[in-house]
């Protein structure tokens, strides 16, 4: 018995280190949602015995067994203030997209990325990598002949889907850069079109020349002259997992190689500190939780604003728990408690947090929603808006205008929310219709990728269209012909009505 348990023991290490993948993850740029969105992915792949070699500016602070971090590439107090990007109109917000992305390409001259770049002495099975703002990271497929998964950190929006044919239709699908939802005015569908338009067509000729310009600057390889263009290599990639799902998002179309993995970064709730356990469950009237994200610094924030935030929370019942740590000159009420980090989800799960004060941000929504939360929201820039616009239409939390916040609007939202239990019914409802998935997010991520090892890139799941030019693909060619052919008949019609009237004549 116990030679018969030994050797299947082997056999089946045998297997798996048979079955093991060297995997490479690029995502140089300083996007740490981004990252930690999809990190547990890139552990996961590693629990289960592949060889991850993870290119990043925010590596892990432990060891993880298969694991290899190569970076940071940038200064560990980085910080940026994006408060910039508030007055953002919806033109300026898609150009806005390219400037970061041509900024950010100077990591690639950091020493660690390019000695990476310039080694040979490694190989990968995969290459899984993110193609907003550095769409020449697909370039690392082509170096290792190995197949390509794209990452998206959001619902699909046309500068990714056109490469895969994706519809992105303008009439119904909107951009996640507007305040828009599918439900558009004449207004929002010639503002959805027009953004749309300027990623599928005009970022081709304005932006993708100076991605293809990085691309030939810093990915210089052995056999790099024989590489395909940029545009193939992105028509090629295997697999895009997105961080979506339609409970905190849209209805849409897919392809077979689309998969929305929105989630992946919630896990059952663990046990609270004992400060923390206490503050919440020693709230007669419940809790608040208050967090903008890891982006948005209330620092950054002028001080009118400030004031209407630190004005409201003083006058609510409920304690607040705050993700900020204020400076020595602000002194804030004895029912609010700070911190520069809070375990957001577990905090969410317990039932005595009654509402969650937010930027809008996707994470942040996942969780709320899974956890069942309303929530009130003041968005910053990007996806937030329209993130919080899908929101509102179902129902269970309002938006605050930050530009016209005011202790009275912000604190009414509050109230509203609180005292309705519409809003409450309404993210439970969401919460079952998230939480009802055969697989776990995570386990769906792994399956797919392995997949993708399994079957050689998985080609099959690409849709042949790509293969079509826009002529092609719209029947615009057979339009013209149909409308000759029109005109030729009518014509024809035209001339012998003519003809045998003048005949009567």
């Amino acid at each position: 018995m116990l030679p018969s348990m030994f050797f299947c023991t082997i056999a089946c290490a045998a297997i798996t280190i048979a079955r093991a993948s060297n995997i490479l993850v690029f995502m140089p740029m300083p996007f740490k949602s981004h990252v930690r969105g999809f990190q547990p992915l890139f552990e996961e792949l590693s629990r289960r015995g592949h060889n991850v070699t993870v290119v990043s500016s925010y590596p892990q602070n432990r060891q993880i067994a298969n694991y290899t971090d190569i970076g940071p590439f940038i200064s560990k107090n980085h910080e940026r203030n994006v408060m910039e990007m508030v007055n953002m109109n919806f033109v300026t917000s898609a150009l806005s997209v390219w400037e970061v992305g041509v900024k950010f390409s100077k990591i690639l001259t950091h020493k660690a990325m390019v000695d990476f770049l310039q080694t040979n002495s490694v190989s990968f099975d995969l290459v899984i990598i993110e193609t907003c703002c550095q769409e020449y990271t697909v370039a690392l497929g082509h170096k290792f002949n190995a197949p390509v998964i794209n990452l998206v950190p959001t619902m699909l929006w046309s500068s990714i889907s056109k490469w895969i044919h994706v519809p992105s239709t303008f009439s119904y699908i909107p951009n996640v850069l507007l305040e828009i939802t599918s439900d558009m005015s004449f207004t929002q569908r010639l503002k959805n079109t027009i953004t749309g338009v300027l990623q599928l067509y005009i970022e081709n000729y304005l932006y993708l020349p100076k991605m293809k310009e990085v691309m030939d600057t810093h990915f210089i390889y052995k056999g790099w002259e024989s590489r395909p263009s940029l545009e193939d290599m992105l028509n090629n990639v295997s697999l895009t997992l997105v961080n979506s799902h339609h409970a905190v998002g849209v209805s849409r179309p897919y392809l077979p190689g689309v998969i929305d993995v929105g989630g992946m970064h919630i896990k059952e709730s663990n046990s609270l500190s004992e400060d923390l356990q206490t503050f919440i469950e020693s709230a007669e009237h419940g809790v608040i939780y208050f967090s903008f994200g890891s982006l948005i610094n209330l620092n950054h924030l002028p001080k009118e604003k400030l004031n209407v935030f630190f004005g409201t929370i003083e006058k609510l019942k409920q304690k607040v728990i705050l993700k900020w740590i204020p400076d020595g000159s602000i002194k804030l009420s004895q029912n609010v408690l700070t911190g520069s980090w809070f375990p957001q989800s577990d905090i969410l799960a317990h039932p005595n947090v009654r509402l969650f004060i937010t930027h809008g941000g996707l994470h942040s929504l996942e969780e709320t929603v899974y956890y069942a939360k309303p929530v009130v929201a003041v968005p910053f820039f990007g996806d937030q808006h329209l993130n919080m616009k899908l929101v509102e239409t179902k129902g269970y939390g309002k938006v605050v205008d930050y530009f016209e916040i005011t202790e009275e609007s912000f604190g009414n939202a509050i109230k509203e929310v609180l005292s309705d239990p519409t809003f409450k019914k309404n993210v439970e409802i969401q919460s079952r219709v998230y939480r009802d998935q055969p697989m776990k997010p995570l386990q769906r991520a792994v399956y797919w990728v392995e997949y993708v090892i399994r079957n050689g890139g998985a080609g099959h799941l690409k849709s042949d269209s790509v293969e079509l030019n826009d002529m092609q693909y719209f029947l615009f060619d057979i339009v013209f012909i149909l409308l000759i052919l029109i005109v030729c008949i009518v014509w024809s019609c035209y001339l012998i009505v003519v003809r045998n009237a003048s005949k009567l004549l």
